[in-house]
Order: C-alpha cells, then structure tokens, then sequence
C-alpha cells in the first residue's frame, strides 16, 4: 500500500511538471518545490538528484526538456503532429521575417506560437527546417515592383559579364567602384546587385535603390577576376565547435591545431562583422589587402570606443 502511495505521488509529480512546461512557466523555484520530500531532509544536491531522476523518466517517453537562464524549456511533447514539406517551408520564411517585425510583442507571440509548434514535431521535420534556417533559398523578388526596371538591368549587366562602374551611395556619400557584376540577390529588406571589385579583392553588395549609374566598359571579365578566396585560421575552443558555413571549406587543421578555413565570395562586410566576434580566436592568413583592410576597420572601432 505504502509503495502504491509512493506511485502515485510520483505521477503527480510528474503531471504537475507537464503543466508547467506546457504552459512555459517551469520556473527553476517552481519545479523544486513540486519535487521537495517533506519526509526526509532533502539538501541541494540531494534535491537535484531526485529531480534529474523524473527529468529522465520523462525522456524514456520521448519528453525532452532542457535547463535554459533558470528555467525548465520543453523540447519535444508528448505526441507530435504531422508536417508537410509546405508547412516547414512556411515556417521557416515566418522565422526569416521574424527580426524585420517592429512590434515587440508580436515578435513575441509569434515566437511563442513557433516554440509550440516546434516541441509538437518529430526529430526528422526539425532537422529539416533546421537545414532551411541555415540555408535559405527564398525568392523575395516580388517585393520589388517599385525599381523592378533597375533590377532588370542589373539582372542583364551580370549576363553580359563587362566590366562596370558602379556609382552609388553609402552613408550620405556618393561612392564609385570599378567592377564586375556577379548576381542580384535578395532579403526581405533589400535588393542587392553583387559584385567583385578586383582592386580591394572583395565581394559587394550594393542596395540597388542606392544605385546612381552603371557604366559598362567594352572589356569582359575572366572567371579569376570574379572570384575571391579569404583564409583565415581559428584557434583554441573555436577550432573545434566552429561549424563551416555553405561558401566555406577547410584545408583541415595546423601543427597547432587551429583549424584552416578557406572562403569563397561572401560579402566583405559580413565576413569582417563576422571575424570581429572571434577576437583573438581568428587570424587572416591571405588575402594580404583584406588582412589590412580587416585590422583598420578593427582600429577605427577601437578609437571610436576610446573617444566616447
């Protein structure tokens, strides 16, 4: 009788857990107090014992459940729905869009929603829209009915494959590159013409509503004249949980472990952005100018942080 209480106390315990994970309020406190046992004289250590042991006798059923800033975050449910390849592409796009919503609390609805629907998927449909995260492919071409006539140009400039002159604007300036065009490209805020300007050996992106002309010269472009590789090296920890992105491979590591990465045609500025956040994890080992160019851009945040 004594062992059939124990049970059943168990079970509630365990259904009171689920309550406050399906409702996303699995606060740290909250879950302790439903698994303290008044008999005994429970110690930290002890309690998360005893807690670790329903955790896991939730993942027997299939229930995955992480700790996340001092909250209990549901993974995986009970039961899983099905989704159709159209219903993750959907997904997905809303999840592309989600940083362009200016209103906070929709973000957060929104989010909220997409938290549910994912707990609600089997393994195989969240490794597939976790693939399309990190690889999108979506058109965003129809957005841009209002300079659609400066897109087709642009659209017909990379065929032709002359060398241009761009003239632009950045940041109140008006700017001009020689170049060659390689694509237009979209997001769900910009149109972009990309392109390679072999004098700095680096990718652009120019906004095509930033475009003030385009001159094309009578010489064509070679394929070596509208490519370029960065090596960089990443040290320490970051040599090995670094994940290569798409335009990316590696020539495997150093004597010293670093790991080589080799780059081809991401955009100069993203790239950079992207390098900063190593810090003293990443060292540019070639192109020469973008090694020069990456520690100025460096300096210059530097200074401006000094003189604030």
């Amino acid at each position: 009788m004594k062992n059939t209480k124990k049970l059943n106390e168990g079970c509630l315990k365990i259904f009171q857990l689920l309550k406050l994970l399906y409702e996303d309020e699995a606060e740290y406190n909250d879950v302790t107090e439903i698994f303290l046992d008044e008999e005994y004289d429970q110690t930290p250590n002890n309690l998360q014992v005893n807690l670790n042991k329903y955790i896991n006798t939730l993942k027997i059923f299939g229930i995955k459940v992480k700790k996340e800033r001092n909250k209990f975050k549901l993974l995986s449910g009970l039961y899983s729905m099905d989704f159709t390849l159209e219903d993750l592409k959907s997904i997905s796009l809303i999840i592309s869009y989600l940083n362009n919503i200016p209103d906070a609390d929709m973000t957060k609805n929104i989010e909220d929603f997409l938290h549910l629907l994912e707990i609600r998927m089997n393994n195989e449909d969240r490794k597939t829209l976790s693939t399309m995260n990190s690889n999108p492919d979506y058109d965003f071409s129809f957005y841009y009915s209002d300079i659609r006539e400066q897109i087709e140009q642009c659209e017909q400039i990379c065929k032709d494959n002359f060398f241009i002159v761009v003239i632009y604007k950045k940041n109140g300036k008006e700017l001009q590159c020689k170049c060659t065009a390689k694509e237009v490209i979209y997001n769900s805020k910009t149109a972009y013409l990309k392109v390679y300007d072999a004098s700095i050996r680096q990718n652009l992106e120019i906004p095509i509503e930033n475009i003030l002309a385009i001159n094309s010269l009578p010489q064509k472009a070679t394929s070596i004249e509208m490519s370029t590789t960065i090596v960089y090296k990443l040290k320490n920890r970051l040599a090995q949980t670094y994940k290569l992105k798409e335009y990316e491979h590696t020539n495997g590591c150093d004597e010293k472990g670093n790991l080589i990465v080799v780059n081809k045609n991401e955009d100069f500025d993203k790239l950079i952005s992207r390098l900063m956040r190593y810090a003293g994890n990443c060292e540019v080992v070639s192109p020469k100018p973008f090694r020069e160019k990456m520690q100025a851009v460096i300096n210059e945040t530097l200074a401006n942080y000094e003189s604030e």
